[in-house]
């Protein structure tokens, strides 16, 4: 029985009267309604989590084995196609058995067989593995200690739930919060400790082991990958043999001037070819035209072929004519056109070349800074030039012919002028005139840009040109490694410094103002993890679980599930910001989107997460008594696992399931299959309006992935030293990502996507981030839990970790990035009989390298044919109109 005074019936802000008003007001309007418990136990969430999506997996992964048999191409791509099948794919093992089979390969035939860029998101999942164990061992004297550490005499400032306001402010010896936490979640996290409890110290030691053993992974890793991405840049390949020149000075914009320049800084045999890219606007345009008619001829003839009769279309005018005939004519229209254009623009390449200056040309087939093996010792003894001859060679050698710079010169000039009085007259001026200017001057296709692309035939030289400052002034003449060709964004190749600038800054502001923005409905979904806060949005709910207990665990399930949602739009929306900053190939771009993912979901899923829960639903308690504060976020922060343990099993249990059956793809499959063209077996297997058929291979989404699994490392890095339970919970989530991948890799996904592993160094620096950040995170919690010996001691860990990071970036990132001479120079001499074409002509722009193109299924002869019959329809309908006007 709880003593009632005469003090507390006549005080009408007694907290005791309100609780009994409001109890009473519920016995006279509801009396039909009976009390519901206030929340769902942590531990009840976490366990019907695990029950909702781990049966979801269940199912998903029985239906896998049953697909897997019946539809090989589908589940089992790499092991039925000719082209790639690999040792690993050939044998698709039985229903169960390819789980242990996976493991048995080792890292050095997956990266033979799937990829340099899918061992190293495998070691990554190993690498989380890992932590996940040290987290593990880490509890076995965590949680007794956090059991154990609960101190009911600790003075507190007690709050009454019932009416959500500080009821007591005596700071006299009071139960501690940490004994109303009665769920066994709750208990065995730093949450049930007391502050100021020596068991605190437990907290400081797991963070000592866990940080130290992630350093010493790191630190292993650095070793493998080294050693691997060396393999990988050495292999056969064109962009191995490859630098992207941006910002080439002006007298060195063509092919020829570009070629002699390096060859005259290198040997003329190493150095294979050189390609300044060009304006080819207008090209472009008319050759994705050519490709959509071609398209249409295609289909049009295997519509007679196959279904045994004339196809016919109608035209914006109402006429029905013959497709066939039309598309033709077309197509010959286009070729011709385009053509012409490509005559003209190599004469304009020609033209530049020829002014090459013979002293450079002299140059290049005497100076060399390298040995050539196929010339004699004495012929190697070249002494080599000093800086500033090679700037006056740069200003001798660079001027253009007079009648090239005339010619320039009147053109800008010619413009300036228009545009100038564009400004006072208007638009339509400006475009008359610039059409008369292409029509005197010819298009605009053909105008050189400040970058290119230039090829060795050597290893060491490549390595030691990418590696050389070519010019006194900044980011000019700069060389870098060059994408894979089909990597290559033309459209951002010769931008200039200041544009690349700009649009870098713009991209950086806005992916700042999305995540802003974002942090609204990443907020209110947080808070809808607790069932109190829904019952306060939808009237009528409490009635509702009265009757339907079990709704209060199913809608436990919508904040996380909600969360997973909006998080897959994310590199829709961050992919778009990446391409305006300019990257000149995919690899670099995915790298940037890499980091922006992996921030963001940081800041979104793991900050606003955690806070949303503490600090936003209680910032007026803490506004009249900011002490509170102090004893909020030290028990609010670490009981966050339940929601982030939602998270990891949602994210995973349905990302798996829906991986293994490749719900996204054939899903878009199905939707090609019904839109798209379907009469032969080419046209099944053709890409339509980006759709892919069933049959082309998928490619892994790696920054995604990268992404996510950062997510998890921060998430394991900080709640596996305050509540262990999570290492148990990620252990199971990078096991069952292991198995999906390694089966998905193997099987089913492209290595055409393989980049090298150059997300590795980004991924390595967001962990280390991850390191940094978690680290003050936990002594933040400590000094709360008002431990002050375990916070300072956890100092020297974040100063050991900062010092790690910076005795890396020192060398060993750069060394991953370059090939050592030695490895190049033993290279070289075992591919000194390679043959070379696979290097020609890779960096031409694709616009380019096609002047006459007809479908697979109708030639060159038939073309004349059916252009013919085209121009005799309508001579024929010439005919008839004039019989008509007589």
């Amino acid at each position: 029985m709880i003593p009632i005074s005469m003090e507390d019936l006549h005080d009408e802000s007694s907290p005791l009267l309100l609780v009994l008003q409001k109890e009473l007001r519920r016995n006279l309007v509801d009396s039909e309604i009976d009390a519901i418990p206030d929340s769902v136990s942590p531990s009840e969430v976490i366990v019907s989590t695990f029950k909702i999506y781990g049966s979801i997996f269940l199912v998903c992964f029985a239906m896998f084995l049953v697909l897997r048999a019946k539809f090989p191409l589908v589940y089992t791509y790499n092991s039925r196609v000719l082209k790639h099948i690999t040792p690993l794919s050939r044998n698709r093992h039985g229903s169960l058995q390819w789980i242990p089979r996976v493991f048995t390969y080792t890292d050095d035939e997956i990266f033979q067989h799937c990829g340099m860029a899918a061992i190293v998101y495998l070691r990554f999942l190993r690498l989380g593995f890992k932590l996940s164990l040290v987290g593990i061992f880490n509890s076995f004297f965590l949680i007794p200690s956090n059991l154990y550490g609960c101190n009911p005499a600790t003075p507190v400032v007690v709050t009454d739930d019932a009416t959500t306001n500080i009821t007591n402010t005596n700071t006299t010896a009071t139960k501690d919060i940490c004994a109303s936490l009665t769920d066994r979640v709750e208990k065995i996290a730093l949450s049930h400790v007391s502050p100021g409890e020596e068991n605190i110290w437990a907290t400081t030691v797991a963070a000592y082991i866990i940080f130290g053993s992630a350093m010493y992974f790191i630190f292993q890793e650095f070793e493998w990958f080294t050693e691997y991405r060396h393999k990988f840049c050495t292999q056969p390949r064109p962009d191995n043999y490859t630098v992207y020149v941006s910002h080439i000075p002006e007298e060195y914009r063509s092919d020829g001037k570009l070629l002699h320049y390096f060859r005259s800084i290198f040997t003329k045999d190493a150095v294979l070819e050189a390609s300044v890219a060009m304006d080819i606007s207008n090209l472009e345009k008319k050759v994705q035209e050519r490709a959509k008619v071609m398209e249409k001829l295609e289909h049009a003839v295997n519509i007679r072929n196959v279904k045994g009769f004339e196809p016919k279309h109608g035209n914006p005018l109402g006429e029905t004519l013959e497709s066939i005939p039309t598309f033709a004519a077309e197509l010959n229209t286009l070729n011709d056109e385009i053509k012409v254009q490509i005559e003209e623009i190599e004469n304009k390449k020609m033209i530049q070349d020829q002014d090459v200056p013979s002293d450079l040309v002299e140059q290049s087939e005497q100076v060399s800074l390298v040995d050539d093996e196929n010339t004699t010792a004495n012929d190697n003894q070249s002494q080599e030039p000093s800086v500033s001859s090679i700037e006056e060679e740069v200003k001798h050698h660079g001027k253009l012919s007079t009648l090239t710079k005339n010619i320039t010169s009147f053109r800008n000039l010619t413009l300036d002028t228009m545009k100038g009085a564009a400004g006072t007259v208007g638009g339509t001026i400006l475009n008359s005139a610039n059409m008369a200017l292409n029509l005197i001057t010819g298009s605009q296709d053909g105008t050189v840009r400040d970058a290119g692309f230039v090829t060795f035939s050597s290893l060491l030289v490549k390595n030691q040109c990418v590696q050389t400052i070519h010019h006194s002034t900044p980011f000019t003449f700069y060389t870098m490694n060059a994408p894979r060709p089909r990597d290559v964004v033309w459209g951002n190749v010769g931008k200039s410094h200041k544009e690349q600038q700009l649009s870098y800054l713009l991209a950086q502001g806005a992916t700042i103002a999305t995540c802003l923005f974002w942090t609204i409905p990443v907020s209110f979904l947080s808070s809808l993890s607790e069932v109190e806060k829904l019952q306060e949005l939808i009237p009528g709910l409490e009635k509702a679980l009265v009757k339907n207990p079990w709704l209060a665990s199913l809608l436990a399930q919508l904040s996380p599930l909600m969360l997973v949602l909006l998080t897959s739009l994310l590199p829709v929306i961050l992919t778009v910001y990446c391409k305006k900053e300019g990257h000149i190939g995919s690899d670099t771009l995915h790298a940037s989107l890499l980091t922006k993912l992996a921030m963001f979901m940081i800041v979104q899923i793991f900050f606003v997460q955690a806070l949303s829960g503490s600090l936003f639903s209680s910032l007026a308690e803490i506004a009249e008594k900011p002490t509170l504060a102090v004893t909020l976020l030290a028990t609010s922060l670490p009981a966050q696992v339940k929601a982030f343990i939602q998270y990891v099993q949602v994210q995973n249990f349905l990302g798996c399931g829906f991986e293994l059956l490749r719900i996204p793809r054939v899903v878009m499959a199905l939707i090609r299959e019904r839109i798209g063209p379907n009469l032969t077996e080419k046209e099944r297997s053709t890409p339509y309006m980006g759709i892919l058929p069933i049959t082309e291979p998928a490619e892994m989404e790696y920054p995604m992935l990268f992404a996510e699994m950062i997510l998890y490392f921060m998430i394991n890095l900080v709640y596996s030293c305050i509540a262990p339970i999570m290492s148990y919970i990620l252990l199971v989530c990078f096991g069952l990502l292991s198995v999906v991948f390694r089966h998905q890799l193997i099987y089913t996904y492209s290595t055409e996507n393989d980049d090298g592993g150059k997300l590795w160094s980004s991924a390595i620096m967001l962990l280390i981030t991850c390191m940094i950040v978690s680290e003050l995170t936990l002594i933040g919690i400590v000094f709360l839990k008002l431990a002050f010996i375990p916070g300072v001691l956890l100092v020297p860990l974040i100063v050991c970790t900062f010092l790690f990071a910076s005795y890396l970036k020192q060398q060993h990132f750069k060394v991953t990035e370059f090939v050592p001479s030695t490895v190049c120079a033993v290279m070289d001499r075992k591919n000194r009989n390679m043959d070379l074409d696979f290097l020609k002509g890779e960096y031409k722009q694709s616009a380019l390298t096609e002047k006459i193109a007809y479908p697979d299924n109708f030639t060159k002869e038939d073309s004349v044919v059916y252009a013919k019959k085209a121009s005799d329809v309508d001579e024929d309908i010439e005919h008839a109109v004039v019989v008509d006007e007589n």
